[in-house]
């Protein structure tokens, strides 16, 4: 499965809030990333999306950072990529998987009834510094096999 722009754009609720359609880039920069690996790719950034619906029930859910399109090869498999980025994060004892299970489940909820599915797989994002032990933590706190912790790079290269 890799990005598919298209997808993005025209996802239920991209059209409903096309202001929160956000390079990757800023949304990084937003998250406390420094790295500039993309190349005009946009996404859903759905904090805003959370924030600016006028729901108090949906602005109390949390929310993974973003959402983008992917497709398969033959472009006949649309669905979503829930993405979440940990890049100002200091230390290891500051990453509670409680939040990352609420994250994952809220962010569903949001995305729920749109006639798109959400990936298997979900991607949190941190620093190069901290990435294996980011890994470690986070696979066996979420006791999710289909949670990916990946560096920006690598997840430029898995899914663009």
């Amino acid at each position: 499965m890799k990005y598919d722009r298209d997808i993005t754009i025209h996802h239920p609720l991209s059209v409903v809030y096309p202001q929160h359609l956000e390079n990757i880039n800023q949304i990084i920069i937003d998250e406390g990333g420094t790295q500039q690996s993309f190349n005009g790719e946009i996404a859903l950034n759905l904090d805003k999306v959370k924030k600016n619906c006028g729901q108090i029930e949906i602005t109390r859910l949390k929310s993974m950072d973003m959402v983008v399109g992917l497709n398969d090869t033959q472009r006949t498999n649309p669905q979503t990529l829930l993405v979440d980025f940990k890049l100002n994060v200091n230390g290891i004892r500051s990453i509670k998987t409680g939040d990352y299970k609420d994250k994952i489940k809220d962010s569903k909820l949001l995305l729920f009834g749109s006639g798109i599915s959400v990936y298997n797989k979900y991607v949190f994002i941190f620093n190069d510094q901290l990435i294996q032990q980011s890994r470690s933590i986070i696979i066996r706190g979420l006791q999710n096999p289909f949670a990916e912790v990946l560096t920006v790079d690598e997840f430029r290269n898995e899914y663009f």
